[in-house]
């Protein structure tokens, strides 16, 4: 078992913009660091700051006891590591993976370094590369609470927020396409959508933002994220005359559409957002609050 206090050397496959921030970090914070990329230029690079380059995956991987991964995708992931050879050098050691990929396709990794005697934790990077060793910056981590704890001051040199999930596997996983893939992307969508129809009508563009700031992110959208979660955990999503019943949404959703239309704006977001809420309708959710819409999406 590593020391907490142990700065052990670390093993990072993988040096596009992410993988090369974390390599970077951890040089910084003092840490022995061996590098591989198929790109050679991109580990020479770190070389020139400390690190040590592996000449194939397989040194890579008997060079450390933590080895963390961040390359382009899964399957490239698998036809890096899932040799007979790299599961030798990989084993009693432990694997932080920090490629994104969905929940099943974590499940399927855990299954290839069960077999190799690896602890591996997913981990999902919430930051863009110059958030990485910033307070700002988050890791959600699931898998083997002992590896978690046994390495996290590395985890948390890599960003300040190193958070532990679950033992499930897929966890992290299905927080990041949750968060980043979803939460992140609809809102910023919806977000340019309305910044669309403002610019259309002459309306200005840094009001529309002061309000998101002032308002409608810490007042209305928190408080419907909030009190969404309470009523789907209890499956109840009666209207109890503090918020609006679908019904009174849709008249609203309903003019938004129309201002997009006559401004000339791209209408297909304000249809599936519509459409999603007039269905909700249809299957007896009208006088139900919002968060009732999640029964359509779980399972339309």
């Amino acid at each position: 078992m590593v020391s907490q206090n142990e700065k052990h050397s670390v093993t990072v496959i993988g040096l596009g913009e992410m993988g090369s921030a974390l390599a970077r970090v951890l040089l910084k914070q003092g840490y022995a660091i061996t590098v591989w990329n198929r790109s050679r230029a991109k580990a020479e690079r770190l070389a020139a700051q400390g690190a040590h380059i592996a000449e194939t995956v397989l040194d890579a991987l008997i060079a450390s006891p933590l080895i963390i991964t961040c390359v382009a995708d899964y399957p490239t992931l698998t036809e890096l590591l899932h040799t007979p050879d790299n599961a030798k050098a990989i084993s009693g050691k432990t694997l932080v993976q920090l490629t994104t990929r969905t929940p099943a396709e974590a499940r399927a990794g855990e299954a290839w370094t069960k077999k190799a005697s690896v602890d591996c934790l997913e981990g999902a990077i919430q930051a863009y590369p110059m958030h990485i060793g910033t307070p700002e910056g988050a890791i959600l981590y699931s898998g083997p609470r002992a590896a978690f704890d046994a390495f996290q001051p590395a985890l948390k040199t890599l960003t300040g927020q190193a958070v532990y999930v679950s033992e499930q596997i897929g966890s992290a996983a299905a927080l990041d396409l949750s968060l980043a893939g979803t939460v992140v992307t609809g809102a910023s969508l919806a977000f340019l959508q309305g910044a669309a129809i403002c610019h259309a009508e002459g309306a200005p563009l840094r009001t529309y933002l002061d309000m998101v700031e002032s308002s409608i992110i810490p007042g209305l959208l928190l408080s419907t994220m909030r009190s969404s979660i309470e009523m789907i955990e209890q499956r109840d999503y009666t209207y109890k005359g503090d918020g609006a019943p679908l019904d009174a949404w849709i008249p609203g959703l309903q003019i938004t559409l129309q201002a997009a239309k006559d401004a000339g704006v791209n209408p297909r977001w304000n249809e599936l957002v519509l459409g999603y809420l007039k269905q909700a309708a249809a299957d007896g959710h009208g006088q139900s609050e919002l968060a009732a819409v999640f029964e359509q999406l779980r399972n339309p």
